[in-house]
């Protein structure tokens, strides 16, 4: 017999039970994308769905082969059939959904951020220790595999000793009624600037120094021409420094809907990486093509190592439905089961697992610092 040959282990471990917070049957991120990944990992299971509304979450049940629903979140966290609270609702409603799960000494995942204010995550990620669970925090650059791989490739000095990470970002949001004030912790500096700078300090180092401008470029009108107040920047520039001494620029816009995109340059002593948006018309920051060259040698795409990969995940097709008029790539889905797939096995081995609430608080005080610096600028 080949001695290579794998075989399945003689009593391989129950799925993990999955309720989630915010399964609309109709739209959102956590029926469009949530749901299809834990349908398609062997090791998850759903089995209890919750919206605001009876009907909706009957209607979530039914659709999606859950055998539970709720209209109370803590209801959910706390029925024995469920192991595992995912929340994917808007981050006004974070701390109270991660609270009652964690109090029913339930593991969490939840959707960047963990909560609105800072003093809100400490309290969850100290409670997440003193429960006992595994709470992962839903950074999605931190299960993207271009993103992993570039940081792969700097450890083991494809480009020499880092010198800089320049980032150029447009994507779009800000002209909508929720991102264009702080008051919901919604905005462009708090969902799209907490992924990315938690990217940089996960992949690469953390960022120790920084400086920051902001501005407000679009008009006090939202997405129907209603007026809507704005007080939260559409445009961020942060330059800083990063632990290892790199240097740090992140030019973060969602003013316009033209250019739109994720464009990295890692730069080192002895080579460059680039990585770019995958899909123009669809700036996911997941979906990313990865190139790089050694110093004085052109340009290549550089393919991505298969382990890399989510493989539970199909290849077609690239994209799903996620909003009405909103897709998901494929690449969205491969990250975030990947970090499904990491919270899995800390559960199984009762190991470690990252990035965990603490990393969350890390850098929602960080997004706070910088934002409190945009205000006494007068951003």
């Amino acid at each position: 017999m080949d001695q290579h040959t794998n075989h399945a282990p003689a009593n391989p471990p129950k799925p993990i039970r999955v309720g989630i917070v915010g399964a609309n049957p109709d739209r959102g991120w956590g029926s469009g994308v949530h749901r299809r990944v834990i349908a398609l990992l062997p090791e998850f299971e759903l089995t209890a769905v919750c919206t605001t509304r009876q009907d909706t979450a009957e209607r979530a049940a039914r659709q999606f082969g859950a055998r539970h629903a709720f209209t109370d979140p803590a209801a959910l966290a706390a029925h024995p059939e469920v192991d595992l609270v995912a929340i994917c609702v808007l981050a006004p409603h974070h701390h109270a959904v991660a609270r009652a799960a964690l109090m029913a000494g339930k593991h969490v995942y939840c959707e960047w951020p963990l909560a609105v204010t800072p003093e809100q995550a400490a309290e969850l990620a100290e409670l997440a220790t003193q429960r006992g669970v595994k709470a992962i925090i839903g950074l999605h650059l931190n299960g993207a595999p271009a993103l992993r791989h570039a940081a792969r490739l700097v450890t083991e000095g494809y480009i020499g000793c880092l010198q800089a990470i320049n980032l150029r970002v447009r994507v779009p949001g800000s002209i909508t009624r929720t991102m264009a004030t702080r008051a919901h912790g919604t905005h462009l500096l708090s969902i799209y600037g907490g992924h990315l700078l938690g990217a940089i300090t996960s992949h690469f180092s953390a960022i120790i120094e920084w400086t920051t401008r902001g501005a407000i470029h679009l008009p006090p009108v939202d997405e129907t021409g209603a007026p809507c107040p704005r007080d939260a920047p559409d445009h961020v520039l942060v330059h800083g420094r990063l632990a290892n001494g790199a240097l740090l620029s992140l030019d973060l816009g969602s003013m316009t809907m033209a250019d739109m995109g994720c464009e990295w340059r890692i730069a080192g002593s002895a080579g460059t990486l680039h990585l770019r948006s995958a899909a123009p018309d669809m700036p996911a920051m997941e979906a990313l093509i990865l190139s790089g060259a050694p110093a004085g040698e052109a340009m290549r795409d550089l393919p991505l190592p298969p382990e890399l990969d989510c493989p539970a995940i199909p290849p077609e097709p690239l994209r799903y439905s996620a909003y009405p008029g909103v897709e998901a790539s494929r690449d969205a889905l491969v990250a975030i089961g990947t970090l499904y797939q990491n919270l899995g096995e800390a559960i199984h081995n009762d190991g470690p697992v990252f990035p965990d609430f603490a990393h969350a608080l890390a850098i929602q005080r960080l997004v706070a610092d910088i934002d409190a610096a945009l205000i006494a600028d007068g951003t």
